[in-house]
Formats: C-alpha cells, structure tokens, sequence
C-alpha cells in the first residue's frame, strides 16, 4: 500500500538513485581489465557499492506515486547487472589467491594446476568484467529517458528536492575516499 511518508521521500531517492547510477556509469567508462588487479578491484567494489545503492533508492522510489511504467523492470536489469559484477569480483579474488602460491587456494591446487590455467582464469575475469560493463553500459540511454520523464513529471518544490539530494550526493560520492567509503563485504578468499 502506498503512503505518504513515500510519496514524500519520493523525489530525495529518486536523487540518490540517480547520482549512484551516474557514478556507477563514470567508473564503469573508467575500468578496464587492464588495469593493475588492484585498481581494478576497487572499481568493482565502487560499482557493487553504487550499484546496489542505486536499487536501494529505487526501491524506495517505486513504492511511492506517481511512478514510470519503466521503474520497475529497469531495477530488475539493474540487479541483473548487479549479480553479474559480484560473480566478476568472486572470480577475481579467485585468480588472485590461486596465482598466490603462500594462499592456502593456490598451495591446494598448484600442484595440480598448469601456469597456463591461471593465465585462462585471468583472461576469464577480464572477459566477465567486459561483458557486466557492456550490461551497465546499455542501461544508461533508458536510464536517461526514465530520468528525463521523472524529473520533468515532478513539481517545482519536488523538482528542488530531487535536485539537492542529487547534487548533495554527487558531491559526497566525488570527495570520498574509496578504500574505506566503498570496501563493504569481506574477503571471500581470506585465510582463516
């Protein structure tokens, strides 16, 4: 059932949903499986956090009136994108501690893997890590005609509303430090 207190908060998430979005688009044109593992890493770990945020607000966002025929069916492809970059960050972690040979992964299968088979894991990642960039690549032309439609659908007070929680968050987002704003699931890999 629809309440007030969504219809409220409607344009402060519709906001927020759209400046994670926007920055999950910024680094997903900035990562690249050239990248030094690292780097890379902390792109994917931006993009997770961003991305899942995103749905967050969306959620939150259609729950409310008046909402676009779109919303909702695009939160689902976003989670589809979603779940293909954690699969991406597993594999990832995955390659790193099996070509580490003091990582209790890597000692238990050197013996029996060949060097050429960590090198086809690396290729792997790189492959996925494209493939889920090219997913959130293709939502950002209906996410713009979704924004566009919200926006212009909003009054002028909810229109000044949506625009500070954007702006405000946009602003954060660009002066954060990624190591400790983003990092927020552990280590699938880490020795016990």
């Amino acid at each position: 059932m629809k309440n007030s207190s969504q219809d409220l908060n409607r344009p402060v998430h519709l906001g927020r949903r759209d400046a994670f979005l926007e920055k999950a688009f910024e680094i997903v044109r900035a990562c690249s499986a050239e990248l030094p593992y690292k780097q890379r890493a902390q792109h994917v770990d931006i993009m997770l956090y961003c991305l899942h945020s995103a749905i967050e607000h969306g959620s939150l966002a259609t729950n409310a009136t008046p909402g676009a025929e779109q919303e909702v069916p695009f939160l689902l492809f976003i989670r589809l994108v979603l779940a293909n970059l954690r699969l991406v960050r597993v594999i990832m972690e995955s390659e790193h501690a099996l070509k580490d040979q003091t990582h209790p992964l890597g000692q238990f299968l050197h013996r029996h893997i060949k060097a050429n088979h960590a090198a086809g894991m690396a290729c792997e990642s790189g492959l996925l890590l494209h493939d889920a960039a090219k997913l959130l690549s293709l939502t950002e032309a209906p996410f713009r005609d979704i924004q566009k439609a919200l926006t212009e659908g909003l009054n002028a007070n909810d229109r000044k509303r949506y625009q500070r929680a954007y702006d405000g968050l946009k602003h954060h987002l660009a002066t954060a430090k990624p190591p400790e704003h983003y990092h927020t699931r552990p280590n699938f890999f880490a020795s016990s």
